[in-house]
């Protein structure tokens, strides 16, 4: 039987199978913290957010990233067009949680180079 809290194991149940598209961790490596880690860092904002104060700057920033996108392909299909609300928000969530101070986040001089990363 599974011992739970064995490398590889979530609750007697192998990693792989409770999770899907897990790697199970190999001896001494970390890969069940990292996943847990990872998933909390997407559910939880920034320690340093507070939305009161920063929601009208995270929309200016979608229109920011919208007006960058659709400068690189001013002629783009309608297709594109309509995708490009939902590619600008994943971009800025994708920036807004990989910001370590609201001000590195809000920073349009380095937006670009960001958006590259």
């Amino acid at each position: 039987p599974a011992v739970p809290g064995q490398p590889g194991q979530v609750a007697g149940t192998p990693l792989q199978q409770a999770v899907p598209g897990a790697q199970a961790s190999t001896p001494g490596g970390h890969a069940q913290q990292q996943q847990a880690q990872q998933a909390q860092s997407r559910s939880q904002p920034p320690a340093w957010y507070v939305q009161q104060e920063h929601i009208d700057e995270r929309r200016r920033m979608v229109a920011n990233i919208a007006k960058l996108l659709q400068a690189r392909k001013p002629n783009a299909p309608a297709e594109w067009m309509k995708k490009l609300p939902q590619m600008a928000r994943r971009l800025e969530e994708s920036l807004f949680r990989g910001a370590v101070s609201f001000d590195a986040y809000k920073d349009t001089s380095t937006l670009k180079r960001r958006l590259q990363k």
